[in-house]
């Protein structure tokens, strides 16, 4: 079975809805009809995403920046700390991202407000009817209607409706291609190549006449992280890059903008020998056609007519203590991926292997490339689950990280004491 989550991403789901209910708030529309449009309606019996108490501590600002920190994880942030001082002295807490803890996955959960089992993009390589096994990132050739392979409707149209503009910033290279298109459709795009360039554009729209909401991207962290590990120099380097480049954006912020800084999942550094082969015992895996997901979350898909819970138990006993082992069946009911539309648990394989201990698990036939990889994501461990929430200008200070649990809490069912 899969481990017990505080959340599974609700919060990481409503910090932009939350901060486009601010926006209305200053702008002096009504934040509660904001939240009710974003969030859709009342879910598990809770109360509305918009009612009175949730409200009475949500800030007014004009204008939002929300900075996304691909690989930005709270306990490597956290361990880290002297190298990020700008990070550092601004509030924050821990919340958790989606399951799993992929970089589709979550984007995805920000910029929509539903989690994977609403949006669709449940994994990094999942299954497409026609297709086949694809990535959420690249594979997006054949995918006419790319807007309904990724089922949710990007928030951005909401910021428009309330006179603000929405603006996307990342790199050049991001501007267009599937995933672009279909988490991003109603924001302008801007491009930067460098973290400085896009925190230049950043500071240029905010202080322009009209009001903005910016989802600001940052890749750099994850790419690092994935080639030398989080561990490394270089993760080191990047994060000091964009804290400096954070500290001189903050330093000339206008008033009444607000600043939220999260991240899509945590890092885990995983060395050659701790690869375990999948395929390396040819009778637990006779039954096994193809394998999505990624190397700390695996999606087995079985040859049809083979009994999922057989294929769950002989991985149990092999791998013991080193992975969480479903059936999908099993990984659907615990919630891990929220309410499942219909269509989207055929893009999950049979069987979930999740890495436990810091493992990776591969085919014997995989890309020499992939298995070079050192910082890796994709499990339901503490490290890759918990990511930060910072809040810095008109948000430092202010209620907004309540409001966002509350809301969060209105859709989905939280311990009280998140």
């Amino acid at each position: 079975m899969l481990p017990t989550a505080t959340d599974n991403g609700a919060r990481l789901a409503a910090i932009l809805p939350t901060g486009i209910a601010a926006v209305a708030h200053g702008l002096g529309r009504d934040p509660r009809s904001s939240l009710d449009a974003t969030m859709g309606a009342t879910l598990n019996g809770g109360e509305p995403a918009g009612s009175a108490s949730m409200l009475a501590n949500l800030p007014q600002i004009r204008s939002l920046v929300m900075v996304v920190v691909d690989g930005l994880g709270y306990a490597n942030l956290k361990a880290r700390f002297g190298h990020a001082p700008t990070l550092a002295r601004l509030p924050q807490r821990r919340i958790e991202t989606v399951t799993p803890s992929t970089t589709g996955a979550a984007l995805t959960t920000i910029t929509t407000g539903r989690l994977p089992g609403a949006h669709g993009l449940v994994g990094y390589r999942i299954r497409h009817p026609q297709l086949g096994i694809v990535s959420t990132l690249k594979e997006w050739n054949g995918i006419e209607d790319r807007r309904s392979w990724q089922l949710a409707t990007p928030l951005f149209a909401a910021v428009r409706d309330l006179g603000a503009r929405p603006v996307a910033i990342g790199r050049p290279a991001h501007a267009e291609g599937g995933l672009t298109e279909a988490i991003l459709t109603g924001a302008d795009y801007q491009a930067g190549q460098h973290i400085e360039d896009r925190f230049a554009v950043t500071s240029t729209l905010v202080r322009g006449q009209d009001p903005v909401v910016v989802y600001l991207y940052i890749d750099e962290l994850d790419k690092a992280a994935h080639d030398q590990g989080w561990q490394s120099g270089a993760w080191v380097r990047r994060l000091e890059q964009f804290d400096s480049a954070l500290d001189g954006f903050m330093r000339g912020l206008p008033s009444g903008v607000g600043v939220v800084i999260t991240a899509d999942h945590g890092i885990v550094d995983v060395e050659p020998h701790q690869q375990i082969l999948l395929d390396s015992d040819p009778e637990r895996f006779k039954d096994v056609t193809e394998v999505g997901g990624e190397p700390r979350f695996r999606s087995l898909y079985l040859r049809e007519g083979t009994d999922p819970k057989s294929v769950a138990r002989q991985f149990q006993e092999t791998e013991r203590g080193r992975a969480w082992v479903a059936t999908r069946d099993e990984a659907i009911a615990s919630g891990a991926f929220g309410s499942v539309a219909t269509g989207v648990a055929d893009r999950l394989g049979d069987v979930i292997i999740a890495a436990r201990k810091q493992v990776a698990y591969y085919c014997s036939h995989d890309d020499p490339r992939a298995r070079a990889m050192v910082g890796q994501h994709g499990s339901l461990s503490e490290d890759e689950r918990g990511v930060p929430l910072i809040l810095g200008g008109a948000l430092a200070g202010s209620g907004f990280a309540n409001v966002v649990t509350e809301v969060a809490r209105s859709r989905i069912p939280l311990p009280e004491t998140v």
